[in-house]
């Protein structure tokens, strides 16, 4: 974006370093200070995987990304209702408040998970 603004004429004045312009002293600082940016943001996802490989590794309650919002018993109760009571995604979802994308997503998980129960030996 600043490379494209330069093209057109536009100057930059940060306060505290001067002008970055199209001229070379102007490349040259922004360059040295997109380097660092760089370098900044690659140290930052660095850290934050080694956390989480950490956090994997130790603690055996981790999950990765959002917390869930329902618990394996209320997604186990909407399986049942679905399953026994033969309850569409839209009765559960205004009986139980949970959004049908989550009661699909769940349910997709459960059967997965009863696949793979079925298959081992």
């Amino acid at each position: 974006m600043v490379k494209k603004m330069n093209a057109e004429g536009v100057i930059l004045l940060i306060l505290n370093i001067g002008t970055i312009d199209n001229s070379p002293s102007g490349r040259l600082i922004f360059t040295v200070f997109s380097a660092f940016a760089e370098f900044e943001r690659d140290l930052i996802v660095s850290r934050t995987q080694e956390g989480k490989a950490w956090a994997k590794a130790n603690n055996p309650n981790f999950h990765d990304g959002m917390p869930r919002k329902y618990t394996k018993e209320q997604i186990d109760f909407a399986w049942k209702l679905h399953t026994q009571n033969h309850m569409s995604y839209s009765e559960i979802s205004k009986k139980l408040g949970i959004s049908k994308a989550t009661i699909y997503r769940r349910f997709r998980e459960l059967r997965i998970q009863n696949i793979n129960k079925k298959s081992r030996p």
